[in-house]
């Protein structure tokens, strides 16, 4: 007995570190968070206060501060959103959260809280159309295995996220408006480089990545002046801002694409009829459930942030052709099968194609019928083109650029017969969806297309450059036509002139857009 009372005091005496969970002190006081492995994790940490009542539709107002230690184990609410049914499925993570319009909280995976040297930070921004989702269902432990700090955020969503009304314009003439969701993302943004030297890592050395919304959130806080200082690099996933094709104005109605005023206005009369001019109280009165409801009586597709004058003073695809982006190192790439998010809609030709002659986009994708060029004429304006765009203006306003497309089929996929892959395949070779399946824990194909994955993200964090980790060489973007795509598949290899042909045409298309003075 008294050999295992020994053993046993022993055993309590080596783990000490597993005996007490990670604490920090943070701007607003101190978090208790709890061990994943090595990981230190920290949930639910608020960066801004409360948006609903009279703070819906308004810029996010400070972080609230607390006495005594505050519990950072559990997902703070995440914001509002639909939950019905996606061609018949509920989200099986969103019964994990709660869901409140008090929900700009953030988690933090850090590797070494109290390293001498402060690790590399990413920034992840969640997609999802800007109306669905959560940072919260996103486990980043394993990035954060890699040595950097990940931090995952919320941001306002639907019509919370993005809205304007001219009665809220007129209450709030110096404020900023409309983009309620990318002001939400550089709230986050400010409190890491305010917190995250106490959490272990290095304000000096951060990289937002997001994918789909995400990803066009990753551009447009790339063409917004006032995320000066806020990241040093960014990684865009299937997602950029694409606002040539359609520019969208918060108070200017153009031909093909009304004003996010106008759209306000139209909910407005929507949910309260008879009212006339709504007011900004009628709106704030107004249950988030029954602007969640509108929302899915639209047409469907992302909430994409509009030119406010301020936020976005100009269309970000112009910024960037101006060379007046963000000067940061950029990572930028699609899927194969973008089209996955059309597949199950039908939609008409001419109005996709807008002001290009039908015979014309038949030239360029021949032996297709419409159902297929509407795909492919989408995936490639709306992703692979417009990526394109980006990264050549990157690279001509002196940027590293580093161009890739993401081309493996897990087991599932491969079993559903998927022609390549889907919108959002990539993400859960980064972080690990919360109840949802991956591919088998033990298949090695598997294991080494996420180590290679979470080389490259990791190692470009780190210095600016995916390379460097001891995965296969990624050259450089070169905007001249023959620049190298890194195909990422197991095995990975770069080839040049991607799509050549059909990425030049829009490449020319949107050279004679910006020719032309904006709308």
């Amino acid at each position: 007995p008294m050999r295992l009372i020994l053993a046993l005091l022993g055993l309590s005496l080596s783990l000490p570190a597993l005996a007490a969970p990670p604490t920090a002190t943070i701007d607003q006081g101190t978090v208790r968070g709890e061990w994943n492995g090595d990981i230190a994790v920290f949930r639910g940490i608020p960066f801004a206060g409360d948006t609903g009542g009279d703070n819906r539709w308004r810029p996010p107002t400070p972080a609230p501060r607390w006495e005594g230690v505050r519990d950072a184990t559990v997902a703070g609410p995440i914001c509002p959103q639909s939950q019905k049914p996606r061609q018949g499925k509920v989200a099986p993570w969103l019964a994990l959260f709660e869901m409140s319009e008090d929900c700009l909280n953030l988690s933090v995976y850090s590797p070494g809280l109290a390293a001498a040297t402060k690790a590399p930070v990413m920034v992840w921004i969640h997609g999802g159309f800007a109306r669905i989702s959560t940072g919260s269902r996103h486990d980043a432990s394993e990035m954060a295995a890699r040595g950097v700090v990940v931090v995952t955020l919320n941001y306002r969503l639907d019509r919370l996220g993005l809205f304007a009304h001219p009665a809220l314009s007129a209450e709030q003439p110096d404020a900023l408006l409309g983009n309620y969701a990318l002001m939400d993302a550089q709230a986050g943004l400010r409190w890491v480089q305010d917190n995250i030297a106490a959490l272990g890592g290095d304000p000096d050395n951060v990289t937002i990545f997001g994918q789909s919304s995400g990803g066009v959130a990753v551009t447009a806080l790339m063409g917004s002046p006032l995320s000066e200082g806020l990241f040093h690099r960014a990684i865009a996933q299937s997602g950029v801002m694409a606002d040539l094709d359609t520019p969208r104005y918060l108070d200017r109605d153009l031909p093909r694409t009304p004003s996010l005023e106008s759209d306000g206005v139209a909910m407005a009369r929507a949910l309260l009829p008879g009212v006339g001019q709504a007011t900004t109280a009628q709106l704030r009165a107004l249950p988030w459930q029954a602007i969640i409801d509108y929302t899915a009586t639209q047409p469907a597709g992302a909430l994409v942030p509009v030119t406010d004058g301020r936020l976005l003073p100009e269309a970000v695809t112009r910024r960037f052709a101006a060379g007046r982006q963000m000067p940061v190192p950029l990572l930028i790439g699609t899927t194969s099968w973008e089209q996955s998010l059309f597949v199950h809609h039908q939609l008409p030709l001419k109005p996709i194609l807008g002001p290009v002659p039908v015979e014309q986009a038949r030239e360029i994708y021949p032996g297709l019928d419409d159902k297929a060029l509407v795909d492919h004429w989408l995936a490639d304006t709306g992703f692979h083109a417009a990526a394109r765009l980006l990264a050549n203006a990157s690279v001509d306003s002196g940027q590293p650029t580093w161009v890739y497309r993401f081309d493996h089929l897990s087991p599932a996929a491969r079993e559903a017969g998927q022609p390549g892959a889907a919108h959002h395949d990539d993400v859960a070779y980064l972080l690990k969806p919360l109840a949802l399946p991956r591919w088998p824990a033990d298949d090695p194909v598997e294991l080494r297309m996420q180590a290679t994955m979470l080389d490259y993200w990791t190692q470009f964090a780190r210095s600016g450059d995916p390379n460097g980790g001891g995965q296969v060489n990624w050259p450089r973007w070169q905007s001249s036509g023959d620049g190298v795509t890194q195909l990422l598949d197991v095995p990975v290899h770069g080839q040049a002139g991607v799509w050549r042909q059909r990425m030049d045409y829009h490449l020319a298309r949107y050279a004679e857009m910006l020719r032309e003075p904006a709308p």
